[in-house]
């Protein structure tokens, strides 16, 4: 049975992360950036004199390790009298209506189970809120939850979710950051001098590998478009920023510290070049945090199913003839294997086939960590946060 967390990691040491907090300073686009930021919180009731710590994700409801970035935010928030933002990726498109969970009948297995009505195929925020079904505790969370379309309804409901583990201040759409006075700026400045944005961002990806980020066609800018997220085409649909096109925009213009899990801490030392060559300006400081954690789920092992199955203290006097006959034939003897073989044969007619296939597929999901937060007790969750405290 794996339980516990087993491991928590931050970089660089937590200690250090208030030094780190700050905006982003320069100028870009005519204008301090300052003079940016100030408009933007403005528009989107952001409180303007003090510290946004920002959390960036999809509305779906992630597994722990995604909650232990929030858990260090709203650690940090107290610290530095901030405030901690739910960035949204509001384009989203995925399964966000559907969570796995773990069945125990005999073996381990997966169960996909329905909380919502979400279209696959179309981004989040063009969808209107959705019904929900009776899965606990997501189906009141979502019922409950305000937000005018379901990208920012199911962004509500992980946050009320949240509640008892990271207290969460704001909850910003990401599509506010494109649709912003900076975000038109540099939809502009992409569509006027393309070449120089293009060329600054594949040397970009070209230099980080290692993050599988693919580099851009000659005409092609990092934006998605439309409903369904299409590359982008120079068409009438609306825009939607990429990923690295996202985090530049959230650390030059909204916030005063980033903090990532272990993905996007890799992929945005990428979006820093990027915005070094092209803008010329620093963003604000990125921080990393994340989690392992596991369900409480009972299995056993291949190795102990194997060594059950052949004990002589699981058996009859014909299972000890059996293994008797085994140990005193010689080690590698063709009739050590033909003893081992007839137990085989006569296990197999009195006792349940053992199948290995499905051991293994207990110990992995066993050690799965990608199970919705929600789906942990409360006592494994708090004692997330009581870890993530003492770090």
């Amino acid at each position: 049975m794996l339980t516990a967390c087993e491991a928590v990691t931050v970089e660089p040491e937590f200690s250090e992360w208030k030094t780190l907090v700050g905006p982003s300073k320069g100028e870009v686009f005519g204008k301090n950036i300052s003079a940016w930021q100030h408009e933007f919180r403005l528009a989107n009731n952001l409180p303007l004199d003090t510290p946004i710590l920002m959390v960036g994700h999809q509305p779906t409801f992630f597994h722990p390790g995604i909650l232990a970035k929030f858990i260090a935010a709203a650690r940090l928030a107290k610290q530095v009298d901030g405030v901690v933002v739910f960035l949204v990726v509001d384009h989203h498109i995925g399964t966000a209506g559907t969570i796995e969970t773990c069945k125990d009948s005999g073996h381990l297995s997966i169960q996909r189970e329905d909380i919502a009505d979400v279209d696959a195929s179309i981004a989040m925020q063009d969808q209107p809120r959705v019904y929900t079904y009776g899965v606990e505790p997501f189906a009141s969370a979502l019922a409950k939850a305000q937000g005018e379309n379901a990208a920012m309804q199911f962004a509500n409901a992980i946050v009320a979710c949240m509640k008892p583990y990271a207290t969460v201040d704001f909850v910003l759409p990401g599509s506010a950051l494109l649709a912003s006075s900076f975000g038109k700026a540099m939809l502009e400045d992409m569509f006027t001098h393309s070449d120089a944005c293009i060329h600054a961002y594949n040397a970009a990806v070209e230099h980080y590998p290692e993050v599988g980020i693919s580099v851009l066609g000659e005409t092609e800018l990092p934006l998605w478009q439309g409903a369904s997220n299409e590359k982008f085409n120079m068409g009438d649909e609306e825009n939607r920023p990429r990923a690295l096109t996202l985090t530049l925009l959230a650390r030059l213009l909204s916030c005063d510290l980033f903090i990532h899990g272990s993905g996007g801490y890799a992929y945005d030392n990428c979006m820093e070049m990027w915005c070094r060559e092209w803008l010329r300006v620093e963003p604000s400081s990125k921080v990393m945090a994340s989690a392992t954690l596991r369900l409480p789920l009972h299995f056993q092992s291949w190795a102990e199913a194997r060594r059950e199955y052949f004990s002589p203290q699981f058996g009859s006097e014909t299972k000890e003839k059996y293994l008797r006959a085994i140990e005193e034939s010689p080690y590698g003897s063709p009739q050590r294997k033909v003893h081992f073989q007839k137990m085989r044969r006569w296990l197999d007619s009195i006792q349940e086939f053992l199948d290995k296939d499905a051991y293994m597929e207990d110990a992995r999901i066993a050690a799965k960590r990608e199970w919705a937060f929600p789906l942990y007790s409360t006592e494994q969750l708090h004692n997330l946060v009581s870890e993530m405290n003492t770090l």
